[in-house]
C-alpha cells in the first residue's frame, strides 16, 4: 500500500472522531442554547421552524452516518484479508469495529496499517 493511501485512510480513521467532537461542540454552543431561547421567547414551536435552523446539521449527520458505515465496511474487509492478522485477533478486531467503531477505525489504523511491513529474515528461525 502506498504512503498517501495511508495517509487518506488515516484521514478517514479519524474523520467519525473529530466530527463526534465538533457535533458536541456545536451542539452545546449552538443548538442548545437556541432550544432553551425559542421555548423562553416563543413558547410552543412548530416543528418547521425548529427543523430549518438545524437542516444543515442533520444533514452533516447523515453524511458522516454513510461515511462510518463505508469505513466499518473497509475496515473489517481489510482485517480479514490483512495475512499479518491473527485468526484469534481478526475476531476481536471485527468486535472492535462494530461495538466502537469510532475509536476502533485510528487504533487499528495506527496499529496494522501505517507500520511499515517488515521483510522476512534471512536468518532460519527454531
Amino acid at each position: 500500500m502506498t504512503r498517501t493511501k495511508k495517509i487518506f485512510i488515516g484521514l478517514l480513521a479519524f474523520l467519525p472522531l473529530i466530527a463526534s467532537a465538533v457535533f458536541l461542540i456545536f451542539f452545546f454552543t449552538s443548538f442548545f442554547p437556541e432550544i432553551v431561547k425559542m421555548d423562553h421567547e416563543h413558547g410552543d414551536v412548530t416543528p418547521e421552524f425548529f427543523f430549518s435552523n438545524m437542516m444543515g446539521f442533520i444533514a452533516c449527520v447523515i453524511a458522516l452516518i454513510f461515511v462510518q458505515l463505508g469505513l466499518m465496511i473497509y475496515f473489517i474487509i481489510h482485517a480479514m484479508n490483512n495475512k499479518r492478522v491473527k485468526n484469534e485477533e481478526r475476531i476481536i478486531w471485527v468486535l472492535v469495529f462494530i461495538f466502537a467503531s469510532t475509536i476502533g477505525f485510528p487504533i487499528y489504523w495506527g496499529i496494522r496499517i501505517w507500520p511499515e511491513e517488515k521483510p522476512e529474515s534471512n536468518f532460519v528461525k527454531m
